[in-house]
């Protein structure tokens, strides 16, 4: 519907094609409707106006026949006469009933029906003339022929008189048919005419308005080939596509002159993007070496003197076997924690040393604290950055369980997902006000990152920029909380089975 509105209102030229072509159609279909109107009409008067004729004509052949037969039967009594005889006698009889109830617009009625009655007497008299021959009454017989004779003339009278009155109305509707031919003819060549008239002005203005815009864009286009971008825009009232054509010829033109400016500039600046390019790679690669080795150099010591003083305490009061075993675990977890940050471990190494993590912890808190493992074993060899889990297992325990007395729970697992592999950290701590929650999922962890107390030093912005980086993607780590209820820190690592850090 929309299409159709467009092509009717507005000034395209499918439109004009449409119309033209609409307007052509409607002309011939009128000047066809008419003449066949007219002719079907003309062929119904001409049928009508010999009818009469026709059928009186037969009748007399019939006659004529009938007489004939007749005759020879009387003559000779020949049963192949007879049988003609009976049926011109049929026809005969079927005629005049036909003739009797024919009600013709050009003879007169009355003198139809006469005739009609006289065919019957006719053929009365041919009954009787035959009965009066078996009967051999030959004086009954010779009355009956010459009465048939003589009706045959009055009929042959009549229909001769009949002829000359359709003669006469024939003749005046013939006058009639032949004026309503010539106003046939005369609209005719008005239809033609018109057609005509009509396709030299459709041709006229269609030619006008084609070809004016394009020689105007034709010469406008020889002045851009011989480097003339400025030119004064021709303005007009043309059909819809010339105007767009020229619309989008002059912003071609205008975007070229755009385009050779910007050239030229380019070429001006290149050489010095190249001399300046090897600097500014060398550059960077230096930025992020010193970027990598300030974030594996943020190590607290404060949790290395609390640790140790543990150790000694714990030394005091048991036995150098307990003793020795934490001072293991807690061996192994430096170990792992001052490798390089550029390392790729994996999953089962975060975990581990999550669990080693949580050993030192229970020395520590005792009781105060559990941790819950749950490591799908299809996503053990997944490759990432070293100490991700432990920073965020120091965060819940350092802002998670502040305030709260009660026993905490921190639930660490991993299990793969459809595109790759997801990490959940829950507690059941404090949880996080919605304002600071909505900065976490923003990437903002500038307040965050103030907080003392970690082990490595790396806090939250630090994980989640060395996830990004290592898998070159955004939004990798996000927070979910409900205040006094849990605090979740979900990780989504895609696959990546070939990364390098």
């Amino acid at each position: 519907m929309k299409r159709l509105k467009n092509l009717l209102f507005h000034n395209t030229l499918k439109r004009k094609v449409f119309t033209f072509m609409l307007v052509i159609l409607l002309c011939f279909l009128t000047g066809f409707v008419y003449t066949f109107y007219a002719t079907f009409k003309v062929n119904k008067q001409i049928n009508e106006m010999f009818t009469t004729s026709i059928m009186l004509n037969e009748m007399n052949e019939e006659m004529d026949q009938f007489e004939t037969n007749l005759e020879a039967y009387l003559a000779s009594k020949n049963s192949d006469s007879f049988v003609q005889y009976l049926n011109y006698y049929n026809l005969l009889a079927d005629r005049a009933s036909a003739i009797i109830d024919t009600d013709s617009i050009y003879s007169s009625s009355l003198q139809m029906q006469n005739i009609g009655k006289l065919l019957n007497a006719y053929l009365d008299a041919s009954e009787n003339a035959i009965e009066y021959k078996r009967g051999r009454n030959t004086e009954g017989y010779l009355a009956s022929y010459t009465n048939l004779l003589k009706i045959s003339s009055y009929i042959d009278l009549k229909v001769s008189n009949l002829e000359r009155m359709d003669f006469k109305v024939n003749l005046q509707n013939y006058m009639i048919l032949t004026e309503k031919f010539d106003e046939i003819q005369l609209g005719l060549v008005v239809i033609v005419a018109l057609l005509i008239v009509l396709s030299i002005l459709f041709v006229f203005t269609f030619s006008t308005n084609v070809t004016g815009p394009i020689e105007a864009l034709s010469k406008q286009a020889e002045d851009i080939a011989k480097g003339k971008y400025h030119f004064e825009r021709e303005k007009g009232n043309h059909f819809k596509e010339a105007e767009l054509l020229r619309d989008t010829f002059y912003d071609m033109a205008s975007h070229i002159q755009e385009y050779i400016s910007e050239l030229r500039d380019k070429v001006e600046t290149e050489n010095k993007l190249r001399v300046s390019e090897t600097e500014k790679l060398k550059m960077q690669n230096s930025l992020n070496q010193a970027e990598l080795m300030a974030l594996q150099s943020q190590i607290n010591p404060h949790f290395l003197f609390n640790t140790l003083n543990a150790g000694v305490q714990l030394a005091i009061i048991e036995d150098a076997e307990r003793t020795g075993n934490f001072l293991e675990v807690l061996s192994t977890l430096f170990r792992y924690n001052i490798q390089s940050l550029q390392n790729k471990v994996k999953l089962s190494d975060e975990f581990s040393n999550a669990k080693k993590y949580y050993a030192l912890m229970q020395v520590r808190f005792g009781e105060q604290f559990s941790f819950i493992f749950d490591l799908d074993e299809q996503v053990t060899d997944i490759e990432m950055p070293p100490l991700i889990l432990q920073p965020l297992l120091e965060n819940a325990l350092i802002h998670g369980f502040k305030n709260k007395t009660e026993a905490g729970v921190i639930e660490v697992k991993a299990y793969a997902t459809t595109n790759g592999v997801k990490i959940e950290i829950t507690d059941n701590g404090e949880g996080i006000p919605f304002h600071d929650l909505e900065k976490l999922n923003r990437g903002d962890f500038r307040k965050m990152s103030e907080r003392g107390g970690h082990t490595t030093g790396l806090g939250l912005g630090n994980v989640y920029d060395r996830l990004n980086h290592f898998f070159e993607a955004e939004g990798i780590m996000i927070f979910e909380s409900k205040i006094n209820e849990f605090t979740r820190v979900i990780i989504s690592l895609p696959r990546k089975d070939d990364t390098t850090c």
